[in-house]
């Protein structure tokens, strides 16, 4: 199944949906235009707010302490351009997008995690040349 935005149009390479499948990734499927992503850790619910971005497709990932890695992919000028992050919501209110860190420490890990992914991928796109 390939990803679609509202209308039915494909906005990013079968390919990219199955790299992104095989690495545990599921696409967002928008009900409106924020969706809330709930995990859990020691016994904790987390939930994280992700908004739709017009023409891109939302992919998230569980990591380590129950925290999202997040992709959002499009092709723009025929070339597949992505954005990832790891959501955070402070005091239950204040969204923010925390960027990848190669060497973000132990109180981070799914930093460093989203960056070896980000760094797997671009990797794809340059081999399959997207």
């Amino acid at each position: 199944m390939q990803p679609t935005i509202p209308d039915g149009t494909a906005t990013v390479p079968q390919v990219v949906f199955d790299r992104l499948h095989e690495q545990g990734f599921t696409p967002v499927h928008f009900s409106g235009p924020t969706e809330r992503i709930t995990t859990f850790n020691m016994g904790h619910t987390l939930v994280y707010k992700l908004r739709q971005r017009t023409h891109h497709v939302t992919f998230y990932k569980e990591a380590a302490g129950g925290s999202l890695i997040v992709f959002e992919v499009a092709v723009v000028n025929g070339k597949v351009r992505y954005t990832g992050y790891c959501p955070i919501l402070l005091f239950g209110i204040w969204e923010r997008k925390v960027s990848f860190k190669a060497n973000a420490g132990i109180l981070a890990p799914y930093r460093k995690e989203g960056y070896e992914l980000a760094q797997r991928f671009k990797r794809m796109f340059e081999e399959q040349g997207l």
